[in-house]
């Protein structure tokens, strides 16, 4: 029960560990306000504990499919929210060096706005499975306390590695200190919408299809570099052509939205 416990919660960590990580990277260097965290933390906990209240009435929904839907969605509003923060974040930069402090505040909130909603989401997402899962444990005093231990661990473990991850990232060069968490966020939207096609897939909203390669031998899924891989750039062992398709569309979102805004902004 313990290595379960660890790896069910470090699963459901790591993703927002990470996406708070790059967020709070570009908030730190660029903008200087980190407001949008603390609420982002509440208000996601507050509905996912409402989500997970809901869990079995939500299930019915479309036809017994309703969990697949809901958490689908999810994730595609979490990557239209990160294609809103790369855009603000890009206007807002440009418009430093063009010396227009009022519209750059407009743009800050915007980002700000926009990374609450999206490390909200992220934790709705992610928090219901956590939360049934330990609820399943209270009334048996016999598993309840390895469970504990093992959650622990896990949510440890993950925010860690966040942890880890922005340092690393605030410690690049100048040159490389944004570009590489937007790469990253790009590559989180990619994993975010490639998610949301297995998702639909799995609801029958979206037809299957065959594996494009399967590379499970040599790197599971379920392993800790599996797991991180997953986390940060949607590693997946037997991806379909319909979620590479939607992982390129969702970098490409990412990419071209702040390449649009920083065209934009400079010919302004």
């Amino acid at each position: 029960m313990l290595l379960n416990s660890v790896v069910l919660v470090l699963q459901e960590t790591l993703e927002a560990a990470l996406l708070i990580s790059m967020l709070l990277v570009i908030s730190y260097q660029q903008l200087s306000r980190t407001s949008w965290l603390p609420v982002g933390l509440l208000v996601g906990v507050i509905f996912s504990l409402y989500y997970a209240s809901q869990m079995a009435v939500v299930s019915e929904w479309f036809d017994y499919v309703g969990q697949e839907v809901v958490n689908a969605m999810l994730q595609i509003l979490i990557v239209m929210l990160i294609v809103v923060c790369s855009w603000a974040l890009f206007k807002s930069r440009r418009l430093i060096t063009q010396g227009d402090p009022l519209k750059r505040n407009h743009f800050t909130d915007i980002f700000t706005f926009s990374a609450t909603g999206a490390v909200a989401l992220a934790i709705t997402r992610e928090g219901p499975e956590v939360f049934l899962y330990l609820n399943g444990f209270l009334q048996t005093s016999e598993h309840f306390q390895p469970v504990m231990i093992g959650s622990s661990i896990g949510f440890g473990i993950g925010v860690s590695i966040g942890i880890l991850f922005f340092y690393s990232l605030l410690s690049l060069p100048d040159g490389w200190r944004l570009k590489v968490p937007v790469f990253f966020l790009a590559l989180f939207a990619g994993n975010m919408l490639s998610q949301a096609v297995l998702q639909l897939t799995q609801a029958d909203w979206i037809s299957s299809a065959r594996a494009l390669w399967d590379s499970s031998g040599w790197l599971p899924e379920n392993s800790i570099a599996g797991q991180l891989l997953y986390a940060l750039v949607g590693y997946e062992a037997t991806p379909s052509s319909f979620q590479i398709i939607a992982y390129a569309i969702g970098v490409t979102l990412v990419v071209g939205s702040a390449i649009t805004a920083n065209r934009i902004a400079k010919n302004v």
